[in-house]
């Protein structure tokens, strides 16, 4: 059997994926903890500083007090007051006493949200504690002392880094060198990911290899045997990548650089696919469910894509090595890659390829000179300033090749999150490729056009997106409202966007779900009225358009004589990007695709006493289909006798498909006038987990139970998506995947 090696890492990574796909794990429940102050003991694990805070790793912790449990967890403990210094916080291997809040990891509320729960499950964590206190620490012949030398050696460099270079910089060769992402702005970041550059703020494979190969030939310049040389590089390697965290990528760039070394040693080549699977099985006998984990599996994806496509595009590119050699290698990775970057990113840079054969060349001098520059710094600030140069030159070129990247048109292309059949027909499709330039010694015609005709095939396949002719969903803004609403599969319309308990809920929240069903801009947002918990998300989105934000072309807003503070600067912030706004009372008609809406509040004329009574309320229907929709804002008082005054004129009669329920469900909205005259078949209610208000009011539900209507709650389903084509209806709700 050719590559046994390879044969059973691959049959691991597919069994595993087959068990976790049938059997997902989830993460440990501990309701009974959260915002409650309880007492663990454990043994410190990890220390580290992140923006300002001190945080410790707390393995084998029992609680002791607050909670009755046997267990024994691994926490994160956020300390109530950080320490100057992290040798001032308790050593590695100590044991402690820790009292604070505990706080369950939050879980993701859309499609598309970062899932903390499920990201600190995979890494082996239980929960959290905030505002914590050590009672006690003991050191003793637990204290791992190697480890917390390291950690203040770590901390030591990252301050000399700073010092060293400007913020910009400074998180880049923090990154870069001790894998310590924190000191790195979002603006950066973000820069970076688009132009499809993140791996170099990771310590990667690349690294290990450059740092570990130079360290091998300074010491074999020295007159050092090939096995000692090889022993000392390796066991240096080895610390260093203790000293950065012991990522994924770094113990599989570890895994593979020993066994190329030992072959080597024995006089025999390594093979790519062979140390790539030993690499994943090592790792996932460990922790099988880091095949769960993104950085996992894009870093053996990149590794895979130049072990399989690497040969193909070799005949189809027949050219040496340099540039085209590199144009391989990185067409390889980015093809092969490309499922698993839409699946995680909903984004594509189209210009990835091209901007690595510009900045991976530098890369090696780069990362020499940042680690001479912050070990002579610690030594001699002028010296690590002189020796720095190169570094700042280098880095202030890759921000011009990001700041180029994202204004040329098309730089990054919205894709969405495609489905599983699509990234297994991708691949088979990838795989056939392989079988069948492998049989052809040379490339000819016919396998050039095979090639590119399958590759195009197959890209095609994973771009497909299949959409109902209206799909409507309410997005889990915790207490807040927003609604995106999808005509046709290519118009969009949001209705409000806010919350009074999410921070940044654009950001975090709707943005990642617009982006997960593949749009960056939205035709049309509406907003009802300027309450803070449905306005504030727009503020957001316009404010950081720059930063990977939605696109909004119309900005359609209430025709109301009273303003204030919040609806004047959406109007200015829209105005200062050349948003087109759109004024809108009762009577307004106006169409997005196939959909119809219609405005049936504030009317003019009328003096509204209060912003909640002036809600825009809208009409939605569908040519041809008995589809209607009422959206409702937060609408109260005059507000609801001029909506059922506008209700009981309208012709087309008839019970209506969806309500969504006015403030949220409180106590007083939504009376029973309303609901006679509308009759709602399914109601959306947005509200937040554990909101101060009680909503949805018991009251409330008893009267649109009696409707016989059914009624999702995002506090209780997360995001709730409605789909429609012609007359059917399909209702799928997020948190527990119930369908409707």
């Amino acid at each position: 059997m050719k590559r046994p090696a390879c044969v059973v890492g691959c049959c691991l990574l597919v069994f595993l994926g087959l068990f976790f796909y049938l059997k997902p794990p989830q993460p440990v429940s501990l309701a009974d903890i959260s915002g409650k102050r309880i007492v663990i003991s454990g043994i410190v694990d990890d220390k580290y500083q992140k923006k300002e805070n001190t945080y410790l790793t707390v393995k084998e912790a029992g609680i002791i007090s607050g909670m009755k449990s046997e267990k024994k967890y691994k926490v994160i403990v956020k300390l109530k007051e950080a320490e100057e210094s992290l040798g001032e916080a308790p050593m590695i291997g100590s044991a402690v006493v820790v009292s604070g809040k505990g706080m369950e990891f939050p879980e993701a509320r859309n499609p598309g949200n970062f899932d903390q729960a499920r990201y600190q499950m995979i890494r082996g964590m239980d929960f959290e504690i905030y505002k914590a206190e050590v009672l006690e620490a003991s050191g003793g012949h637990g204290v791992r002392y190697i480890d917390e030398g390291l950690c203040l050696l770590r901390e030591r460099l990252a301050d000399t880094a700073d010092r060293l270079y400007e913020e910009d910089d400074a998180g880049t060769v923090r990154a870069m060198l001790l894998g310590d992402r924190t000191g790195l702005t979002e603006e950066l970041s973000l820069g970076y990911r688009r132009a499809g550059m993140s791996h170099i703020l990771c310590i990667s494979s690349l690294h290990i290899t450059l740092i570990g190969m130079g360290l091998l030939k300074l010491l074999r310049k020295t007159g050092m045997n090939k096995a000692a040389a090889y022993i000392i590089a390796f066991s240096m390697i080895s610390i260093y990548g203790r000293f950065t965290g012991s990522g994924v990528s770094t113990v599989r760039a570890l895994i593979t650089f020993s066994l190329m070394m030992t072959a080597d040693l024995l006089g025999r080549t390594t093979d790519l696919m062979s140390s790539m699977a030993v690499a994943a099985s090592v790792i996932l006998l460990m922790h099988p469910l880091y095949a769960l984990d993104a950085g996992f599996v894009l870093s053996f994806s990149a590794v895979c894509g130049i072990g399989m496509l690497g040969p193909p595009l070799k005949k189809l590119i027949p050219a040496g090595g340099g540039f085209f050699g590199s144009l391989r290698t990185s067409l390889s990775v980015t093809l092969f890659m490309l499922p698993e970057v839409m699946y995680y990113f909903c984004q594509v840079s189209l210009f990835s390829v091209l901007i690595n054969q510009a900045v991976i060349p530098m890369l090696g001098v780069l990362l020499v000179f940042s680690l001479i520059s912050v070990i002579l710094g610690g030594l001699c600030m002028p010296l690590g300033v002189f020796t720095g140069f190169p570094v700042r030159v280098i880095l202030a070129a890759y921000r011009e090749v990001t700041f180029l990247n994202d204004h040329l048109p098309y730089s990054v292309i919205t894709t969405g999150r495609p489905g599983l059949w699509q990234i297994l027909l991708y691949y088979l499709i990838l795989a056939v490729m392989v079988l069948f330039t492998g049989r052809r010694r040379e490339a000819d015609r016919y396998m050039r056009t095979g090639i590119l005709l399958g590759t195009f095939i197959a890209v095609f396949i994973l771009s497909v997106r299949i959409r109902p002719e209206l799909s409507l969903t309410m997005i889990d803004v915790g207490q807040g409202d927003c609604h995106f609403l999808e005509a046709g599969g290519d118009k969009t319309m949001m209705i409000d966007c806010g919350s009074s308990d999410v921070d940044e809920v654009a950001k975090y929240r709707v943005v990642p779900y617009v982006l997960y069903r593949g749009y960056d801009t939205l035709d049309y947002a509406v907003l009802t009225h300027s309450d803070k918990d449905h306005i504030n998300g727009y503020i957001g989105m316009l404010e950081g358009r720059d930063k990977g934000g939605l696109r909004i072309k119309t900005l359609i807003l209430p025709d109301i004589a009273g303003r204030d503070e919040r609806y004047d600067e959406l109007v200015r912030l829209a105005s200062d990007q050349g948003v087109k706004i759109m004024k809108i009372r009762a009577g307004d008609r106006f169409t997005v695709g196939r959909v119809c809406l219609e405005c049936l509040n504030p009317k003019e004329g009328v003096a509204y006493p209060d912003i909640n009574a002036s809600s825009v309320c809208l009409k939605v229907s569908m040519q041809g289909s008995s589809f209607r929709a009422l959206y409702t804002g937060d609408v109260q008082d005059e507000g609801e006798m001029i909506l059922m005054e506008m209700l009981g004129k309208d012709s087309s009669g008839g019970r209506y498909t969806l309500l969504k329920c006015a403030h949220h469900g409180s106590r007083y909205s939504t009376p029973k006038e309303l609901l006679k005259l509308v009759k709602p078949a399914y109601t959306f209610i947005s509200a937040g987990v554990d909101n101060a208000y009680s909503h949805p009011h018991r009251e409330l539900i008893e009267r649109l139970e009696d409707t016989g209507t059914r009624i999702y709650t995002t506090k209780d389903r997360g995001a709730v998506r409605m789909d429609i084509k012609g007359n059917n209806i399909r209702v799928e709700n997020y948190v527990n995947r119930k369908g409707g």
